[in-house]
């Protein structure tokens, strides 16, 4: 009675031969009531930094909201489109500090980011979206994270294994790798005692073998190769190699050198060091 109710309210044809087809269609109707009857409001977090609790108060549409505690990086001027759908998709800035000489006094980076919310469910007797995924560009990181409890707390985890960055043994270039992208910079670590801040270059490899390579000789808040400098990053020891996503890097006193390791591009990357950025191969 109740799956026929569910076939006459969706317009459904009630072409049954079986209990094959009669599980296919209660499972076609199920889908379909999720897609368009989802429980409304749909709230996210106004902190993906902090624990979920009822101080990390649910919003609607939030304007921008914290990647980092301290402030180092946040998100504004969001504008949602599809928010209260299954995905909802964001477009804003992505502010982060370049930590010189510290988190708090840095100036400021600006560059574009692109926000996406899935997985709507009940927490907490609400209905909120729970992951999130964010892309900025290089060098700043990407971010996939999900609603997960750790012990006693409900935590924004990431969904995947962290993408590798590691420092040069001077800890004045700063790399990383993922499957999109392998890029190294220079001059975002922390300020000289004295005298002026010192040139940023950086570079970045794609897969297709795409290399761009950047030279900023006085930083400033228009001018820029690094964000979200990581000073804890481990340090990559000359001689030794970092592989993932089909990029190798190996540490060596003149800089540290990317390169794809397989495919027609094979061998091309570029070397990076405080003195310069080329492109190899």
């Amino acid at each position: 009675m109740m799956l026929g109710r569910l076939c006459k309210r969706h317009g459904l044809r009630r072409r049954m031969s079986g209990v094959v087809a009669g599980g296919v269609l209660l499972l076609f109707t199920a889908s379909a009531l999720g897609r368009t009857g989802l429980p409304q409001p749909i709230y996210f977090f106004t902190n993906t930094a902090t624990p979920i609790n009822r101080q990390n108060p649910l919003v609607i549409r939030p304007h921008g909201f914290l990647l980092f505690q301290d402030g180092q990086w946040v998100l504004q001027n969001l504008r949602w489109t599809g928010w209260g759908s299954p995905v909802a998709h964001a477009t804003g800035i992505s502010s982060s500090s370049n930590d010189i000489p510290n988190a708090a006094q840095g100036k400021r980076i600006k560059t574009w980011a692109r926000v996406t919310l899935s997985n709507p469910g009940r927490f907490d007797g609400h209905e909120v979206y729970r992951c999130f995924s964010l892309t900025v560009p290089a060098p700043a990181s990407d971010m996939d994270l999900c609603l997960a409890r750790a012990g006693h707390l409900w935590l924004m985890t990431p969904t995947a294994r962290p993408w590798p960055q590691f420092l040069s043994p001077d800890r004045q270039v700063w790399c990383g790798l993922s499957t999109t992208q392998a890029f190294c910079v220079t001059g975002g670590g922390q300020a000289p005692a004295s005298g002026p801040t010192p040139p940023q270059r950086g570079a970045t490899l794609s897969p297709s073998g795409h290399v761009t390579t950047c030279y900023a000789p006085v930083p400033s808040l228009s001018s820029a190769c690094t964000q979200n400098w990581n000073p804890k990053a481990p340090v990559l020891a000359y001689g030794r190699q970092a592989e993932y996503g089909g990029f190798e890097c190996t540490s060596r006193r003149a800089g540290i050198t990317c390169v794809l390791v397989a495919g027609r591009h094979k061998g091309t990357g570029f070397t990076v060091s405080p003195a310069a950025a080329v492109r190899v191969g």
